[in-house]
Formats: structure tokens, C-alpha cells, sequence
């Protein structure tokens, strides 16, 4: 064999190992709606980027998809996706999903994406009321997105829970049109509307206490899980030191300010 082909096929036969170690390119699944700073339809925000940054770390490649949620659920389910950016740990998704955990099993929040809370909103007048413990709500109504745990939480407490809105902006209207007289919605752009659209001044208003507080993951189908566990454990270990410097933080304190004041 002539020495430059020997030295191609030397070449070739070094770098399988490697290859081989990175894996086949991963699917990730992210909601097809504006969830500002955190993910945008078009493939940017905050989660888009700590996951690149830790991907150069592992080495892995990624291809983000966006879905409807509860399709990018679904799909993580039965293994078309390998996992889902940014949701909640909650029992019904542990059934067919896998967040970053501690010794005991419990979600770990070290090697979270973010921690974020949700908000509830209130229609005026309507006699209902939430103090951070308790809800008040004669009619039992609640408006909220489709496919998010708060609908599970909201249905445990005794609620009747309207989860047609698949965006913050359709849950405000069905609240201000007096469909329901709570709304539990994810995100900022709702608190921004709120602020800015006068259909819902004098009409809405933001309880003074959120409604919950969550860890978000990077939760990896059970599937994907199963077959490459050291894999993904060292992708949440990756996400858990881009975190951890002080440009991925003072990126995020920037954007995160920057959307509240939107």
C-alpha cells in the first residue's frame, strides 16, 4: 500500500475510537412556543445555549427539535426523542423519563437547567384568592396550559382545570373573558402582557405570590437512558459546570432581568 494511503487509513482507524466515544448526533425536543429566556421557537434562548456549551465538553451533537409539548412528551416517551429541554420532574413524567438525580434517587438541582416560578392570575372581582398556601376559588375554574404538571397539581387540590391555551396569551383571555376566575401560566410573557395590553387592565391581576417553584432538566427518555446511562450523566455533569462560571451566569442575570422589565 503506497504511504499516503497508509497514513489516510492509519488516520481513519485513530479516530474511530472517537467517534464511537461521542456517540450517534442526539435528539432533543424543546416547546414550539416563546418561553423567554429560555427557549424560542426558532432555536435560540438560555437553554439552547447552556446545552451547546456543555455539549463542546462531552463532545456530543445535538440536534434541537421544536414540538408542541405534549408531542415532544410523547415522543420522548417512545423514543423518537432522545430527551426534553426544560421540563419539570413529576411522577407522571418518571414513568418514561430520567432527570439528573442525587444518591437517593431525588432530582438533583445542581445539574438542573434553571429554576423558575410560575404565576397565577386572578380575574377582578370574581372572589378568588391565593396567598401562596391556599386557593380560594368558589366557581373551582382554572385555566392553564395543556401538558404541564401544574394541571396535575391544579386537579389534586378539587379544580376544574380548562387546558385548551397552549400559550400564556390564550390563557389570559379565556381568564379576562370570564371562563374561569384563575389562571396558573407558565413564563414571563403573560406578567409582560399583563403590563402592556389594555384588555386585561382593571381586568387581571397578578397574585403577589407565585404559585410554585421548580427545578427544570434536561429529562432523557428512559429508552435513550437505558442504552447510554454514562452518556447523559456526563451531559448533566457538563451542564452543572457551564452553570457554574461566571460568564454562563452573568449571561443569564442579563437576560433573565432583561425579560422581566420587557
Amino acid at each position: 500500500m503506497p504511504f499516503a494511503l497508509r497514513s489516510i487509513a492509519l488516520a481513519v482507524t485513530m479516530a474511530a475510537p472517537l467517534a464511537q466515544a461521542a456517540g450517534a448526533p442526539l435528539k432533543f425536543c424543546f416547546e414550539d412556543i416563546p418561553q423567554a429566556p429560555w427557549t424560542m421557537p426558532d432555536g435560540t434562548g438560555l437553554n439552547i445555549e447552556l446545552l451547546k456549551r456543555a455539549a463542546k465538553i462531552t463532545g456530543d451533537q445535538i440536534n434541537f427539535v421544536p414540538r408542541p409539548w405534549k408531542r415532544c412528551e410523547e415522543e420522548t416517551r417512545t423514543g423518537v426523542i432522545d430527551a426534553m429541554v426544560g421540563p419539570s420532574d413529576n411522577p407522571r413524567r418518571r414513568a418514561y423519563s430520567q432527570p439528573p438525580t442525587k444518591a437517593d434517587g431525588s432530582q438533583d438541582p445542581e445539574r438542573a437547567m434553571y429554576r423558575d416560578h410560575v404565576d397565577l392570575y386572578l380575574r377582578v372581582d370574581s372572589g378568588a384568592s391565593w396567598d401562596g398556601k391556599t386557593l380560594v376559588n368558589p366557581r373551582k375554574l382554572v385555566v392553564a396550559q395543556r401538558g404541564y404538571y401544574i394541571v396535575d397539581m391544579l386537579q389534586a387540590r378539587g379544580q376544574t382545570v380548562i387546558d385548551t391555551p397552549k400559550t400564556a396569551e390564550e390563557g389570559l383571555r379565556l381568564l379576562a373573558a370570564g371562563s374561569a376566575d384563575v389562571a396558573v401560566l407558565m413564563g414571563r410573557d403573560a406578567e409582560n402582557l399583563l403590563k402592556e395590553d389594555p384588555r386585561y387592565q382593571g381586568r387581571v391581576i397578578l397574585a403577589k405570590q407565585p404559585f410554585a417553584s421548580f427545578d427544570f432538566h434536561l429529562m432523557v427518555g428512559r429508552k435513550a437512558y437505558d442504552r447510554e446511562p454514562k452518556r447523559f450523566e456526563a451531559l448533566w455533569n457538563a451542564i452543572a459546570k457551564v452553570r457554574a462560571t461566571s460568564e454562563y451566569q452573568r449571561l443569564e442575570q442579563s437576560l433573565v432581568r432583561q425579560h422581566e422589565h420587557d
